[in-house]
């Protein structure tokens, strides 16, 4: 490295050593005329609040804005409507789709109750009216045939009309014995695969219909979403879409801020962290209000330092001191304060 090379590196380095030393003084400087220190320990911070960010969950066009800069909400009032004619569509399609899932699970409702009334038929036989019925026809064509083969014997009546009487006696007979005995096993079979059949179809049935009802219920969750609500009480800080404008899934619209829970956190020396506790109160000054002095209470103190920068001191010789991070909650009744604004706090002994 020449000569001149090093001279400007050396120049560097002080310069910026006299920049931080002069930032320092300045902040110090700033700090002592807000509090004076020997009343105690004194940080610098900004100030948060809870803030939500309003987004749509669905994708579509704003059609209407509720909602202006500064206006105060409340948990449920309606902030924005969103627009989306492919959502209705699809609302109208499921609505259709349920209607004929009901008429098929209608139908197979029917179907089942057929089959059960085939397979109660078979299984009971035949009733005391079909079975009186067939007795009768029976003894009817038992006498027809004796008097058919009387005259057969005389020779009134040929064979053939005599055969012919014969065979009717015989399904008579035959009519009247399966009244009297009922349905056979396999006939009772078959209905019952009938009914087991009618079921299955009634229960797929039933599932599509089901189906086609959970399908409706989603779109119109996603309708509902088309009216986007405040989910906090608090005051409307940001606008970031106009009517009119398509927006996608997650895209911010607005934020909302609740003024009424505020707080600011600031960075304390390890070697001050004795002079803090929990529920200490502080004083706060805000340079916009510079009159007012606002009231602070210690809610939190951070049990790990929070960042790796620091600085070394004479109380230390040659090690660094770490900071801790300490959180303050702050009366914000007059909800004056507001997110951002620089705030200096003092640790009262």
């Amino acid at each position: 490295m020449n000569k001149k090379k090093l001279i400007f590196n050396l120049f560097s380095l002080i310069l910026i050593i006299v920049s931080f030393a002069a930032g320092c003084a300045v902040k110090n400087d700033t700090e002592t005329r807000v509090f004076n220190p020997e009343l105690g320990i004194i940080s610098q911070g900004v100030i948060e609040a809870k803030e939500v960010s309003i987004n749509s969950k669905i994708p579509g066009k704003i059609v209407k804005l509720h909602i202006e800069e500064g206006k105060e909400v409340k948990t449920g009032d309606l902030l924005v409507e969103i627009s989306s004619d492919e959502l209705k569509a699809k609302e109208e399609q499921a609505i259709a789709q349920i209607e004929a899932a009901k008429a098929a699970y209608e139908a197979a409702k029917g179907q089942v109750a057929a089959a059960n009334a085939t397979l109660q038929k078979a299984e009971n036989g035949a009733r005391a009216q079909e079975i009186a019925q067939a007795q009768a026809y029976y003894d009817l064509m038992a006498k027809t045939y004796e008097r058919v083969q009387n005259l057969y014997e005389k020779g009134a009546v040929s064979g053939q009309k005599r055969d012919e009487v014969a065979t009717q006696l015989e399904v008579a007979r035959q009519q009247l014995s399966i009244a009297q005995e009922g349905a056979r096993s396999e006939d009772k079979s078959g209905a019952q695969a009938l009914v087991a059949q009618a079921m299955a179809m009634e229960q797929a049935a039933k599932g599509k219909l089901e189906q086609a009802q959970a399908g409706l219920q989603e779109v119109q969750a996603y309708l509902k979403d088309t009216k986007i609500i405040s989910p906090i009480n608090g005051v409307i800080t940001a606008i970031n879409s106009d009517e009119g404008e398509l927006v996608s899934t997650g895209m911010p619209i607005a934020t909302v801020t609740d003024l009424s829970s505020t707080w600011v956190e600031v960075k304390v020396k390890e070697t001050d962290l004795e002079k803090i506790s929990l529920n200490q109160e502080v004083d706060v000054k805000i340079p916009g209000f510079s009159d007012n002095i606002f009231k602070g209470k210690v809610v939190r103190i951070n049990q790990k330092p929070d960042f790796a920068t620091k600085r070394s001191t004479n109380d230390n010789g040659q090690f660094d001191i770490l900071s801790f991070g300490v959180k303050i909650e702050l009366e914000n009744n007059s909800k004056a304060l507001r997110p951002g604004m620089t705030a200096f706090v003092q640790f009262k002994k």
